[in-house]
């Protein structure tokens, strides 16, 4: 009745010099189809691994092709050591997965090997990118600054199903899709040891070491994050190829 009495009074503020008899008409709505249940897989603001930026040197990592155009399903990657990695499908969070993931152990140049300690498991795409930069930017600059290579790469898991910063809301972490990890040292073949939370700063070979090689990772990576970026970060590199603006081409280099 309630119902009824606000739409007879609606009608009266609308006709007020016509007659008006209202009847106590029970309404029954039309049955309605149940709607198809909806499971969110991406936290709004966060694109999906085929938006992602395309990197031109990293394009065709992982993707070949037999000659009737059919993509294989192995990450092809010159110089790494890696291994299938096992499908990742969110604990913490449903958003949390990985497009063709991969466990990195180690990267090879040449007669000079370098290694993780534990594998990381990242996406294809990602171990692409992290290779050439390890490749190209690391090796280098360890033997010209110390004239010894690196053996050994001190970095976080790659995959972590959580938000960024550990924070409980807000925006899902790229870890949490294959397309990040944290590195904290690195340990050359003669033994000598690079912290970037020690030696970032200091006047010596060691931060020139880790200040050049910051700046290759910000001609690859997105988002690269160190100590100058925030507390959070005074003790390793974040580096990351997530989706930053709307056209995916905003770099964050701190």
């Amino acid at each position: 009745m309630q119902i009824v009495t606000q739409l007879c009074r609606a009608f009266l503020a609308g006709m007020v010099l016509a007659p008006t008899v209202c009847f106590a008409v029970e309404v029954v709505p039309d049955a309605k189809p149940l709607a198809p249940a909806f499971r969110e897989t991406f936290l709004e603001g966060v694109d999906t691994p085929p938006a992602k930026p395309r990197f031109p040197e990293a394009d065709d990592t992982g993707r070949k092709s037999d000659a009737g155009g059919r993509p294989f399903a192995a990450c092809d990657i010159p110089g790494a050591l890696l291994e299938p990695g096992e499908p990742v499908a969110g604990d913490k969070y449903e958003e949390c997965q990985i497009a063709e993931p991969v466990r990195l152990n180690g990267v090879v140049d040449g007669t000079n090997v370098v290694k993780f300690p534990a594998p990381v498991s990242v996406s294809c795409q990602f171990a692409g990118v992290l290779t050439r930069w390890l490749r190209q930017d690391v090796l280098p600059a360890a033997e010209l600054q110390f004239d010894s290579p690196v053996a050994v790469v001190v970095s976080g898991p790659g995959y972590q199903c959580r938000r960024r910063n550990n924070r409980p809301d807000g925006k899902l972490s790229e870890h949490a899709l294959g397309m990040a990890v944290d590195i904290s040292r690195f340990q050359l073949v003669d033994g000598t040891e690079i912290s970037v939370e020690k030696d970032w700063k200091a006047g010596t070979g060691k931060g020139t070491f880790l200040q050049t090689i910051h700046a290759g990772a910000c001609q690859r990576f997105t988002t690269v994050l160190g100590p100058d970026a925030d507390p959070d970060h005074r003790s390793h590199f974040h580096l990351d190829i997530g989706c930053h603006g709307q056209d995916c081409t905003y770099l964050i280099c701190q």
